[in-house]
């Protein structure tokens, strides 16, 4: 849709000119308009593959991501990968906090509309049965954890 702002994290953002070098896997509707992609990238660990954007038009039906993901990893399995990589889900690992600033970023992932998309996130790879991964974020001051949401919003923001 025209009116959401695209999202940038850990990988790339949506670049026609880089999307033309890379791997594409579509799905395309019955009168053979694309209605989702996802590029694949690099990953340079031993046995792994990943990919990057995924994207579905307004009138995709549902399920579109899904099927995409699941013709990654088929495409992966004939290239002879072990893994597949489906990327970070921010905020998602979030315990019950110990502390004010830890309740509050607990509070931020699960009631404010501005990261309601990171909880979408965990639930669309969660699907897969993935092996998480725990990350961790080292902080000076229970202050310095406090700025981590609006830190957040500008990374996610080209």
């Amino acid at each position: 849709s025209l009116d959401r702002e695209e999202m940038v994290f850990s990988q790339g953002k949506f670049d026609i000119g880089e999307l033309k070098n890379q791997t594409i896997i579509t799905l395309e509707n019955a009168d053979e308009k694309v209605v989702a992609f996802l590029n694949i990238i690099p990953d340079y660990a031993k046995n792994e593959a990943t990919y990057d954007l995924i994207r579905k038009t307004d009138d995709a039906p549902g399920g579109s991501l899904d099927i995409l993901i699941i013709e990654l990893i088929n495409y992966f399995k004939e290239k002879g990968y072990k893994y597949l990589n489906l990327g970070m889900a921010p905020m998602s690992g979030i315990g019950e906090g110990r502390n004010f600033p830890e309740k509050t970023m607990k509070f931020a992932y699960e009631k404010i509309r501005q990261f309601k998309h990171y909880r979408g996130l965990r639930d669309f790879k969660q699907k897969f049965d993935p092996e998480w991964e725990e990350k961790y974020l080292i902080y000076d001051t229970h202050f310095d954890l406090l700025q981590l949401p609006g830190a957040l919003v500008k990374v996610f923001k080209p």
